[in-house]
């Protein structure tokens, strides 16, 4: 669960209005099953497609903006799905 702590970490940064590097992406490891892994994974994407984007962000509000509400979306994705493996 450790691993999935430190994903969450870094787009929890990201909510708060940081800004990540594609190392700190690429630094995360996870792993899980299913629906779970597939959250995950999704998440890592949307991770390293910020950090990518990053110029383009700076210079456009909504674009940065939604990015944060996908990564926002992912997160509660994995919330949801981590709460109803340990129920």
């Amino acid at each position: 669960m450790r691993d999935i702590k430190d994903l969450i970490g870094v787009i929890m940064r990201v909510l708060d209005g940081a800004e990540i590097s594609e190392d700190d992406v690429l630094d995360v490891e996870f792993e899980a099953d299913d629906e779970l892994l597939d959250a995950l994974n999704e998440a890592y994407i949307k991770l390293l497609e910020f950090a990518h984007d990053r110029e383009r962000r700076i210079n456009d509000s909504h674009l940065d903006q939604e990015a944060r509400a996908t990564l926002q979306r992912v997160l509660n994705e994995i919330v949801r799905l981590s709460n109803s493996e340990s129920g």
